[in-house]
């Protein structure tokens, strides 16, 4: 994505770069969505290998690791939004949300439905607040967001 727009990069293309036959590549993938979900899972097993993202006691530690990570890969965050794929990042957060929300939310006091909705909600701030950012150019600081999504959190933005 660096050198093509993500709607013109053929299986071809992926195969050579990789130095790998198509046939090699079709018994791995179905398609090149598949290797970008994949890309995308190994960021997030990254990110959970990071003791300190998840085990803090205070929201805003964790919320700030959170956007320091992906400082730390905003080339590839802005040739996802620029590509129009910023989605497959979400269905990530999907996923991943309920294992940071395991850690910091007691769910024993919720049924099932209402923790689902806390991981929803969960999902739906950060990939939000991740994706506002990068749409405007990614001039905050980590530090900055957590301050922000903090302040929201605790109800002080009114």
């Amino acid at each position: 994505m660096n050198t093509y727009e993500y709607s013109l990069i053929t299986i071809t293309q992926i195969s050579q770069e990789a130095k790998i036959g198509r046939k090699t590549f079709y018994r791995y993938f179905k398609n090149k969505n598949e290797v970008l979900e994949k890309h995308i899972e190994h960021l997030y097993l990254d990110y959970s290998s990071y003791i300190e993202n998840f085990y803090s006691k205070k929201m805003s530690v964790l919320i700030y690791n959170h956007f320091s990570f992906w400082e730390n890969h905003i080339d590839f965050l802005m040739m996802m939004y620029k590509n129009n794929l910023m989605f497959y990042i979400y269905k990530q957060y999907q996923i991943h949300c309920s294992l940071l929300n395991n850690k910091i939310i007691d769910f024993q006091n919720h049924d099932k439905i209402t923790s689902t909705y806390i991981n929803a909600y969960t999902a739906g701030v950060f990939w939000s607040f991740l994706y506002t950012w990068v749409e405007n150019g990614a001039r905050e600081t980590p530090s900055q967001l957590a301050e922000i999504c903090t302040n929201m959190i605790d109800y002080r933005i009114q």
